[in-house]
């Protein structure tokens, strides 16, 4: 009998031993989930704080210190164009790419992502104007965007048309390639080594432009930079520089008819604009080689290399075919 004892009594032992493992693990599962939602519960009031005093602005330091695009330009709310003195961009969405949150992190409401869209369909917005001169030293113009996504960063491109060889290998050549086939970070050896070349892009990104809580922006843009992506200054892994290398927003996303997490004040955000290296000999601006160019201007959302679900993946929504010659300035008479 005593054998029997024995077993179920290392039975028992064992039983009590996984009850009191089970015990212990349940423990620290809870814990875990206490110091979670404690640690949640004090990051937002951190981001409350934020949201008075504005974060920190510390681009990264990997770029050389010329980073904006450009000399400073007007950036302002007076709209002067329409379908009479200028061109209308065409509007597309892209819903596998799209990103729906604004350059904070502050995503969108169910209702605003579900109505939104980029095609005009006729209507008066959403609208982005350009006027650009037909014939200058570099290309240069106007943007003004109305009822665009609230607080959002876009990028200014010019696209090569592989219909025009020679404009579209020197965009190329200035700005960047794309191969099929995923993949964005080409060299002029692989556009150069790709055999079919009827499906390679070219496009330069050269500068951008933030709108405001209603989605509107005013831009005089001109090509004098040669630019890789957008960062978060205040959001994506930074180093300390200086604030001059980033262009700071006042980000207001207070409406709960737009927002998941409406903010109790507008918050600011920097921008920073990183240039495309293999473009640069030094402290330089970039210019197209002089001739005759036919390419399309695109709009391309930033999406700030974003691993959310909703956070996009640079979807291409304007798209509209252009002509323009770059030349040197007249000679002066004497």
């Amino acid at each position: 009998m005593r054998p029997n004892l024995q077993i179920r009594d290392t039975r028992r032992n064992r039983g009590l031993l996984a009850a009191f493992l089970l015990a212990a693990i349940w423990g620290f599962v809870d814990a875990g989930r206490r110091s979670a939602d404690l640690a949640q519960r004090l990051w937002q009031r951190y981001e409350i704080r934020l949201d008075a005093q504005g974060p920190p602005i510390r681009p990264r330091r990997q770029a050389s210190s010329s980073v904006l695009p450009g000399p400073p330009r007007t950036d302002d709310s007076d709209f002067q164009l329409n379908a009479e003195n200028a061109l209308r961009l065409s509007g597309m969405d892209d819903p596998a790419h799209e990103r729906w949150a604004d350059i904070a992190g502050n995503y969108y409401t169910r209702e605003f992502t579900q109505s939104y869209t980029y095609a005009d369909y006729g209507a008066e917005t959403p609208a982005v104007y350009i006027r650009y001169d037909e014939r200058a030293t570099t290309f240069r113009g106007r943007l003004e965007a109305r009822g665009l996504k609230p607080n959002f960063a876009y990028q200014i491109k010019l696209l090569g048309d592989p219909a025009h060889r020679e404009s579209f290998e020197k965009l190329g050549y200035t700005g960047r390639w794309r191969l099929p086939d995923g993949g964005t970070n080409y060299t002029d050896d692989d556009y150069r080594q790709y055999p079919d070349k009827e499906r390679v892009e070219a496009y330069i990104f050269f500068d951008f432009f933030v709108t405001d809580a209603e989605g509107n922006a005013v831009r005089e843009f001109a090509l004098d930079h040669s630019l890789h992506v957008l960062w978060s200054a205040s959001r994506q892994r930074t180093e300390p520089a200086q604030e001059s290398d980033a262009v700071v927003y006042t980000v207001d996303a207070t409406s709960p008819s737009v927002y998941v997490q409406p903010r109790r004040n507008p918050t600011r955000e920097g921008i920073f604009a990183e240039r495309e290296h293999a473009r640069y000999q030094g402290d330089h601006t970039i210019n197209l080689p002089n001739g005759d160019y036919r390419c399309f201007l695109i709009l391309t959302e930033e999406s700030f290399h974003s691993t959310d679900n909703n956070g996009g993946y640079w979807a291409t929504v304007y798209k509209s075919p252009i002509q323009f010659t770059i030349a040197p300035p007249p000679a002066a008479v004497p």
